[in-house]
C-alpha cells in the first residue's frame, strides 16, 4: 500500500489520478445487465456522499452505520464516512432488531445506511431506542414511494446537499481526506459473538489494514488483473480486508451480483480469480456436486468415481508426498479433467480460480481433499478479526489439516495452557467501550490471546485445534475436538449442521439438522412420503440415511471417540434464534443449554423426547413448537 496514501480515501484519490475514466473500477449486475463504474465515477459519487453527510452535521470521529446488501452503494458509504473523517460499521443484512439496536446504540453511532425498505422498517421500529441516530439514508427506492417520514432521506438526494456544498466550499473533499493518518480509526468490526451474548467492537486503523495486507501480499496478493466477486457480508472483517482493501490498495475489479441468489451464477459469469468462502460455503458446493452425480446416469457416476480416484491418487501425492506425481499418473489425472473435472470446475463457477481460501472454522480433511482432486486449489489460513492476515504457504507447499506458517512479521506461540497467542505488527488495539475485554485479550507484553487451542508442527505448520473453551474430555480423561467430528459428518450432503457432544460424558453422541433440500430430493426419488422439515427429519429412512454417514465418520475415528448415537433435530440451527452468529458458526454453549434436555435424554438411555422451544420470528414475534423427536443407536 502506498505510504503516502495511508488512508482509503487517499487511496481513492490515488486510484481516480491513476485511472480515471480509463479503466473501471466496478460492476453492479442489474436486470441481466452489467452496470460499469469507472474511478473517476466512484471519486465524483464518494465526493457528493461525504459532503452531503457533513451538511447531514457529520464530525470528525463520529460513527455511521451501514446496513444492506453488497452494493457500490455499500462501498461508497464507507468511503464517504471516512473521508469525512468518521469511522464505519458494518451490520450484517439479515440482523434482527434487537442485534441493530445493540450495536448501533454500543458504538454510539449519528447516521445510519440502510440499504431498502425491509432495512428501513427495521430503524423506523427501533427509532425511539436509537437516540443518537439522526437520518436514515437509503439506497434502493423500490417500496419507498410512500415513506414521508423526514427520518429518512435517500441517498441521491444527501449527494445533491453535498454537491451544492462543493460549490460554495470548493476543494472541502480534499481538505477533509488529508486530514487523515494511517493511525486513524476508520472501521469498527463486530465480532462473531461465539463466545458471549454481545459482539465485541473491534476497533480499526488504516495502518491495521495497511500491513494485514502486506503481509498477505507476500504469497496471496492480488493485481489489477483480477476479478473478483463481492459477496460476502461488508460487516465481516473477510470483505472489509479481501473486498474494499484490496480493492483500493491494487486497483482490481470489483464486481456485485445481481441478487444474493445469483453469486454462484455471477461467480461462474465473471470467471473470478480470487476466492474466499467460509467452510460451510465449501461444504454446500461438494454437496451440490455429490446430489448431481447421485441423480445422474449410471455410467456418468460410474466415470466419475473412477476418475476420481485418479484425482485422489494425484491430490495425495501433492498434499501428503508434497511432491508432483509421476509422469503416467499426471497424465491420467490430465485426462480425467478433461473429461470430468474441468466440466465440475465449471459447473461451480472456478474454472479461472487462482487461489481458493477457506475462512471461518476449520474445513474438513475429506472436503478439503476432495477439491484438490477434482483440480480446485484451495487452502486452509489463519486469520482474525484483530489482525486479519497471519499465517499462509505457497500453493505448492500446502499441508493438509493445517492454517500454514506465520507470515513474515507474525510471531507464534503455545501457551502450557494450550492456547494460541500471537503478535503483529499493527493489530487492533482493543474493543470499543470495553475495556475488561480488552485487558482479558491483550496482555502488557503485546500478545493477543486468541482463545484457540492450537500446536505447531515439527515444520512450523499452524493445526488449530478447535476453540479453547470448545475442547472436551471425555468420562474416561480422553480429550477431543467436536468441531473437527462435526466436520466430519457435514462431508454428506445430506447433513447440513451437527453438533458433537459428550463432555464429562461415557461417549459421544451428535444433535444433527439435515440439508433439507438433498434429503427431499432423496426422498423423492426413494418414495419416502413427507410434507414438512419435521416430518422428513423423524422418518425412520432418513435416520437410517444418515447413520450410514455417522458410520462412515465413525470407520477414521479411535474406538473411544466414536459417536454411539445421533437425534436429527426437527429444524435448522437458526442465527435468528441465537444458535449460530451472523458468519453461521455454531453458538456451542447456547446450543448446549437450549438442548440440554435432547441431550440429557440421549445419555439417559432414552428412545424419544418430546422437545418443546421457543421460536423468535424476524418480526419479534414468539411462539413454541412441540415436536417429538427420536434418538437412536449408530451401531
Amino acid at each position: 500500500m502506498d505510504t503516502a496514501a495511508d488512508t482509503f480515501p487517499k487511496l481513492l484519490l490515488r486510484n481516480r489520478e491513476k485511472y480515471g475514466n480509463r479503466r473501471v473500477a466496478m460492476r453492479k449486475k442489474k436486470y441481466g445487465i452489467w452496470n460499469e463504474f469507472t474511478w473517476e465515477d466512484c471519486y465524483q459519487n464518494v465526493r457528493a456522499l461525504s459532503l452531503g453527510l457533513i451538511h447531514l452535521g457529520l464530525q470528525r470521529g463520529e460513527k455511521v452505520c451501514i446496513c444492506g446488501d453488497n452494493d457500490p452503494e455499500w462501498y461508497w458509504a464507507e468511503l464517504a464516512t471516512q473521508a469525512a473523517g468518521g469511522i464505519s460499521i458494518g451490520i450484517f443484512t439479515d440482523a434482527t432488531p434487537p442485534e441493530i439496536q445493540y450495536i448501533v446504540n454500543h458504538s454510539e453511532a449519528v447516521l445510519v445506511f440502510a440499504k431498502d425498505q425491509e432495512q428501513c422498517d427495521k430503524f423506523l421500529q427501533l427509532r425511539e431506542q436509537l437516540p443518537n441516530v439522526r437520518k436514515v439514508v437509503y439506497w434502493d427506492p423500490k417500496g419507498m414511494l410512500g415513506y414521508k417520514d423526514p427520518y429518512l432521506i435517500s441517498l441521491p438526494h444527501v449527494q445533491e446537499v453535498g454537491r451544492d456544498l462543493e460549490r460554495t466550499h470548493p476543494g472541502l473533499f480534499e481538505e477533509n481526506i488529508d486530514r487523515g493518518k494511517g493511525g486513524d480509526l476508520g472501521v469498527f468490526c463486530y465480532t462473531s459473538a461465539t463466545t458471549g451474548t454481545h459482539p465485541k467492537g473491534a476497533m480499526l486503523t488504516y495502518d491495521y489494514f495497511r500491513s494485514s495486507l502486506e503481509r498477505g501480499a507476500v504469497i496471496d496478493g492480488m493485481t489489477e488483473k483480477d476479478e473478483y466477486l463481492s459477496f460476502a457480508p461488508g460487516a465481516w472483517i473477510t470483505e472489509q480486508g479481501l473486498g474494499i482493501g484490496w480493492w483500493l490498495r491494487e486497483g482490481m475489479r470489483v464486481n456485485f451480483p445481481e441478487e444474493p441468489e445469483t453469486v454462484q451464477e455471477n461467480i461462474r459469469e465473471i470467471g473470478a480469480n480470487f476466492l474466499l468462502f467460509g467452510s460451510r460455503q465449501w461444504e454446500s458446493l461438494h454437496s451440490m456436486v455429490q446430489m448431481k452425480i447421485n441423480d445422474a446416469w449410471i455410467v456418468k457416476r460410474a466415470l466419475y468415481n473412477l476418475c476420481l480416484r485418479v484425482g485422489y491418487r494425484t491430490a495425495k501425492y501433492r498434499l501428503h508426498e508434497r511432491r508432483q506425481p509421476p509422469f503416467a499418473w499426471a497424465l491420467l489425472n490430465t485426462l480425467c479433467d478433461w473429461i470430468i473435472f474441468r466440466p465440475i470446475r465449471n459447473y461451480l463457477g472456478v474454472l479461472k480460480l487462482r487461489l481458493g481460501i477457506t475462512a471461518g472454522t476449520l474445513l474438513g480433511p475429506d472436503i478439503f481433499t476432495w477439491f484438490h482432486a477434482i483440480g480446485v486449489p484451495i487452502k486452509d489460513m489463519y486469520g482474525l478479526t484483530e489482525a486479519l492476515y497471519l499465517t499462509s504457504v505457497p500453493a505448492d507447499l500446502v499441508k493438509i489439516g493445517t492454517s500454514g506458517r506465520p507470515l513474515p512479521g507474525v510471531e507464534l506461540r503455545i501457551t502450557e495452557e494450550g492456547e494460541l497467542v500471537l503478535k503483529a505488527e499493527n493489530m487492533c488495539p482493543g474493543y470499543y467501550n470495553n475495556p475488561e475485554a480488552t485487558r482479558k485479550a491483550f496482555d502488557g507484553e503485546g500478545w493477543f490471546h486468541t482463545g484457540d487451542a492450537a500446536v505447531l508442527d515439527p515444520e512450523g505448520y499452524l493445526v488449530i485445534l478447535d476453540r479453547l473453551g470448545d475442547m472436551m474430555i471425555l468420562k474416561d480423561g480422553t480429550r477431543y475436538s467436536p468441531t473437527y467430528l462435526e466436520n466430519s459428518l457435514k462431508f454428506s450432503p445430506y447433513i447440513k449442521d451437527a453438533i458433537a457432544i459428550g463432555s464429562s460424558r461415557d461417549f459421544v453422541s451428535a444433535i444433527i439438522t439435515i440439508d433439507f433440500e438433498n434429503v427431499g430430493k432423496w426422498a423423492e426419488k426413494e418414495r419416502v412420503p413427507y410434507t414438512t422439515f419435521v416430518s422428513l427429519s423423524q422418518r425412520p429412512e432418513v435416520y437410517d440415511l444418515i447413520r450410514k454417514d455417522v458410520q462412515r465418520v465413525n470407520q477414521a475415528l479411535p474406538q473411544n471417540l466414536q459417536i454411539k448415537k445421533f437425534a436429527l433435530l426437527h429444524k435448522e440451527f437458526d442465527p435468528d434464534e441465537g444458535e449460530m452468529t451472523r458468519t453461521r458458526k455454531l453458538r456451542r454453549w447456547f446450543l448446549e443449554d437450549k438442548y440440554k434436555e435432547l441431550s440429557t435424554a440421549i445419555y439417559q438411555g432414552k428412545k424419544e423426547i418430546v422437545s418443546e422451544a421457543e421460536v423468535k420470528y424476524r418480526d419479534g414475534r414468539k411462539g413454541r413448537i412441540a415436536t417429538a423427536i427420536h434418538i437412536q443407536d449408530v451401531a
